[in-house]
């Protein structure tokens, strides 16, 4: 098998055969994952092993480089026993998949095929965004003056000028801890498990920084993108990290689904089975 420590099984391979899914799996997160998919594909997928990154456990202040994540994946285990017929990603993680796909066609000498779900790029609204997210989730936890407060303040970093993304996502980060420390001590919970939750989402920022270094131009050419309602609104929006990907990607179904049901529709995997063939 590849590297353990880089990889999750959602499905044994029964074969050589193998799918990769590329994603940043949290626990309670309300978007469907891989192994949902994976469920709702049933017999149709069950020549192929099917597995899933694992982020390494690397922090913001090791400022890793854009293909840093891609040799954690990459490196070790018996890849010459098996063929990747197929590389998937999740919004951002698209553009590690892409970029694993093309290491994997000149390794192992054919392509694997490339499918995006929601395929996006990172940018620095886009780090901004997961404060406006958090202020979402915690309701009425946080005080009007206190969301304000993140909010505006999440918007004055990403506003710094000449500022970059690794430097942006650690101020983000700090902006999410203190926000996290109110809504932790508000509602009783121990300060480790705020830290831990903290820690989680650093390593968040820290893959979305990451990909940033990355040109995934060459994978989504010849992807097969599936994308949601919402990621049609965004786009309609202007909004960068989902227009810039969009403009690069080859072949696109778009489905009349919401963003977080991707992966667990029935209208997926009609999609899946009629137009990716492996």
């Amino acid at each position: 098998m590849p590297n353990e420590n880089a990889w999750s099984v959602i499905t044994a391979p029964t074969s050589n055969s193998l799918i990769l899914g590329v994603d940043f799996p949290a626990a309670g997160r309300r978007e469907a994952g891989f192994e949902d998919l994976a469920k709702k594909m049933g017999p149709a997928w069950s020549g192929h092993g099917f597995l899933q990154t694992t982020p390494p456990p690397v922090r913001l202040a090791d400022r890793p480089a854009g293909d840093f994540y891609t040799e954690h994946w990459l490196r070790d285990g018996a890849w010459e026993k098996y063929e990747v017929v197929a590389v998937m990603g999740y919004c951002v993680g698209g553009v590690y998949a892409a970029e694993i796909a093309d290491r994997l066609a000149e390794r192992q000498g054919t392509a694997p095929k490339v499918i995006l779900f929601d395929a996006q790029v990172t940018d620095l609204q886009l780090l901004e965004s997961e404060i406006h997210k958090m202020i979402g989730l915690a309701g009425p936890v946080f005080s009007a003056d206190e969301a304000e407060h993140a909010r505006k303040r999440a918007a004055e970093i990403v506003g710094t000028p000449s500022i970059g993304l690794l430097d942006a996502a650690v101020e983000i980060v700090g902006l999410y801890r203190e926000m996290a420390s109110i809504a932790f001590q508000r509602i009783g919970l121990a300060d480790a498990r705020r830290d831990e939750v903290v820690l989680l989402f650093e390593s968040y920022m820290t893959w979305l920084s990451a990909a940033s270094q990355i040109d995934p131009s060459q994978g989504f050419g010849r992807s097969l993108a599936i994308t949601s309602s919402d990621y049609a609104d965004l786009e309609k929006s202007g909004a960068a990290t989902v227009v810039d990907a969009s403009k690069a990607l080859g072949r696109r179904i778009s489905l009349e689904i919401g963003h977080v049901d991707l992966l667990r529709d029935d209208s997926t995997v009609r999609a899946l089975l009629d137009h990716a063939e492996f």
